[in-house]
């Protein structure tokens, strides 16, 4: 615990700040499930997606925080979020992210932004896992980002 000076209205008041390794808020990786309902016919190919900081995770209102492992070979066909902006940050690994009409090369430390209701996707084109952090903005799930994929929209 640590004692921390807070001033409220011009008077200094001490709160007292406790240390924990448990929150509600807090959230990672190994303790989060692989979403399991995700198929690969619905575009989601050979991918281990975690959803960390959602509404129904930590009561998030606009925002989800995930993490994403792509196997080499492994692909999220072209789709978009009619409301949510995006970002997908690599860790490791080499891909090539879909962004409206470019296909962007991404190493690690790289990070493309995608406008909301913009196309995008992303394949691992590599020999070793991608290892992806990404989130939206404007929308607290998946189903409140809205989930349409290119080929739905563009069928023959």
């Amino acid at each position: 615990m640590m004692n921390v000076p807070t001033p409220r209205g011009g008077d200094e008041v001490t709160e007292t700040i406790r240390r924990v390794s448990d929150h509600p808020m807090k959230q990672s990786f190994d303790a989060t499930p692989s979403d399991t309902a995700l198929r690969s016919e619905d575009g989601w190919v050979d991918m281990d997606v975690r959803w960390l900081l959602t509404r129904d995770t930590v009561g998030a209102e606009h925002s989800v925080f995930g993490i994403t492992v792509f196997p080499p070979g492994s692909k999220h066909d072209i789709h978009r979020h009619p409301n949510a902006e995006e970002f997908e940050y690599l860790v490791s690994g080499r891909g090539i992210a879909r962004v409206g009409d470019a296909d962007v090369e991404l190493g690690p430390g790289e990070v493309v932004f995608v406008p909301k209701n913009d196309y995008h996707g992303f394949e691992n084109t590599g020999d070793e896992p991608v290892f992806m952090i990404w989130g939206y903005a404007g929308a607290a799930s998946l189903d409140e980002a809205g989930y349409i994929r290119y080929v739905d929209e563009h069928q023959a």
